[in-house]
């Protein structure tokens, strides 16, 4: 970890008002995976993922909340510490090492201020939607306001800024408006999701999220369902996006469900995902399959080989997942599941090829105790390609 984090939290825990409580918590994986495509290319490596939150309160109402993160795609070895720029060595050697360019660096930063039911935080925030269906673990710099009521539901205000260009110029920023409502009832849970993003003036330094997306006057509309009927867990998922000018200028659709059903001595997930006209799905939502999706914006997955909701608005381009899952505890520490299914999804190789395949996936993790796991998971595709890959996860909690 470099000096300046350090300092930063010797800072916080020793110079901190008297009455200041300090709450660490913090989340790490060391992974081994491997991915073999159909061509010539294969890959096996380790990576790696430590995440630790700080959350500082100096008075009953104010929360600051901070969290550091040191990641890497690829484990490189020493050589990674070879630098030779001006300012970042030292006797050739950095004290970070900058492999794949991931350092460690402040992952978010919130001032949040709670009274009388009313919660407003202002910084650099996680953001994830219920089931990561809209959004996944993704970093906003936001203005977020919300109301707790009476019933407990929840009310929330949101500016985001998506992009900014130049400083002089306030018309070809990016900007984004939310008005979200979560609700309870005794029977079922429900969200009511909103969007829209503004950017006056058509600009390359301001499209997202790249030169080829201009995102001015779309308007996203996302409900959400959850709940028990008749013995069986089911969630319902549903996004619209239309309005406008360069993407997203139809209406493009995405949706999911997914039901369980636990049998005591088997447990049966089943889930359909769906894009019309290049409709938006989270890279982190949970398809049932290791290898499609499940790739939380701020921990990529290293065995997704595909992906469901990524069309960008393309008319022609609409996507399916169907999969089904069994999952068994055949010891109180040891859970296994198998599932399979059918995907037709937008090829990762080949541009925007449609590609058709069957889908195998297997899991299974072990429980060394509450905070510590180690999990397996492998899926191939059979059809269009025969891309298959695997990965050995070492997961902690604290």
């Amino acid at each position: 970890m470099s000096k300046p984090l350090l300092m930063a939290l010797y800072l916080l825990c020793f110079t901190a008002q008297a009455e200041t409580k300090i709450n660490f918590t913090g989340d790490a994986f060391v992974r081994g995976y491997f991915l073999n495509g159909t061509g010539p290319d294969h890959t096996q490596a380790f990576n790696h993922f430590f995440r630790l939150n700080v959350d500082a309160k100096p008075d009953e109402n104010l929360t600051i909340k901070t969290g550091l993160i040191l990641a890497s795609e690829t484990w490189e070895g020493d050589t990674h510490k070879n630098l030779t720029a001006a300012g970042t060595a030292i006797g050739g050697v950095h004290e970070d090492g900058l492999g794949n360019g991931n350092i460690t660096h402040l992952d978010h930063a919130v001032i949040e201020y709670n009274k009388d039911g009313w919660i407003t935080s202002v910084g650099r925030h996680q953001v994830s939607s219920p089931g990561n269906f809209l959004t996944s673990d993704d970093r906003r710099d936001r203005v977020q306001i919300l109301k707790i009521m009476n019933n407990f539901d929840l009310l929330a205000l949101v500016y985001d800024k998506r992009a900014e260009g130049a400083l002089s110029n306030n018309k070809d920023d990016l900007d984004m408006y939310s008005v979200n409502y979560y609700g309870t009832t005794p029977l079922f849970k429900y969200a009511l999701q909103t969007g829209y993003w503004i950017s006056k003036k058509y600009s390359f330094t301001t499209t997202y999220p790249n030169s080829a997306v201009n995102l001015d006057n779309v308007k996203q509309f996302t409900p959400q369902l959850s709940g028990q009927l008749l013995g069986i867990d089911y969630n319902l998922y549903y996004t619209i996006l239309w309005g406008g000018t360069a993407v997203y200028k139809d209406d493009h659709h995405s949706a999911a469900i997914r039901i369980t059903k636990d049998l005591e001595i088997v447990k049966i997930d089943y889930e359909s995902s769906f894009t019309k006209h290049g409709g938006l799905i989270a890279g982190g939502f949970d398809t049932l399959s290791s290898i499609i999706n499940n790739s939380p914006d701020h921990s990529q997955s290293s065995i997704k080989l595909r992906t469901i909701g990524y069309g960008l608005g393309l008319v022609k381009k609409s996507e399916t997942v169907h999969m089904v899952k069994f999952s068994k505890n055949i010891t109180a520490d040891l859970e296994v599941s198998i599932g399979g299914g059918y995907a037709k999804l937008l090829s990762s190789t080949a541009g925007l090829v449609l590609e058709e395949n069957k889908v195998l996936d297997a899991t299974a993790k072990y429980k060394f105790s509450k905070n510590l796991n180690l999990a397996l998971a492998y899926g191939k595709f059979f059809g269009d390609n025969t891309d298959h890959a695997g990965s050995l996860t070492l997961n902690a909690l604290f």
